[in-house]
């Protein structure tokens, strides 16, 4: 007998795979977002504070106000993607919980059958073992 369920395991695990992977490029993609915020951070401290004179001034006024407009949305960024992140592994945990209850089912039903054949065996080697003890000692058959 076979599991009835086998075709929708394979589909779960499909699934799960799928969830596996999202959660693995939001990981990544949240990373890459972390990185870049701490390369404008990094930049953003070397900006030297070194000032000659008002032209000097003024561009150093602008790389800070852009280094910090670009910190402002790569901290927006990051925080999307952590988002991101949390919902890809919320998903892949509840893929993963859909195929391990399958795999739960499909394991009793393994077992059950392993049971059912040796019961069915168990009664076939009962049987062989009665017929033979009801024959007279010494028959052939």
């Amino acid at each position: 007998m076979t599991f009835t369920l086998s075709g929708l395991l394979r589909v779960r695990g499909a699934q799960e795979r799928v969830a596996a992977e999202d959660l693995s490029r939001a990981s990544a993609e949240r990373a890459r977002a972390e990185a870049a915020e701490q390369s404008a951070v990094t930049s953003l401290a070397e900006i030297s504070d070194r000032i000659d004179d008002s032209a000097t001034l003024l561009a150093m006024a602008a790389a800070r106000a852009a280094g910090r407009s670009t910190l402002s949305d790569l901290q927006a960024l990051v925080e999307m993607r952590r988002v991101s992140e949390g919902e890809a592994k919320a998903a892949h945990v509840e893929a993963r919980r859909d195929l391990k209850g399958l795999e739960r089912l499909e394991e009793a039903h393994r077992v059950d059958e392993m049971r059912q054949e040796l019961a069915t065996e168990q009664a076939a080697l009962d049987e062989i073992a009665t017929v033979r003890g009801r024959r007279p000692e010494g028959s052939a058959a």
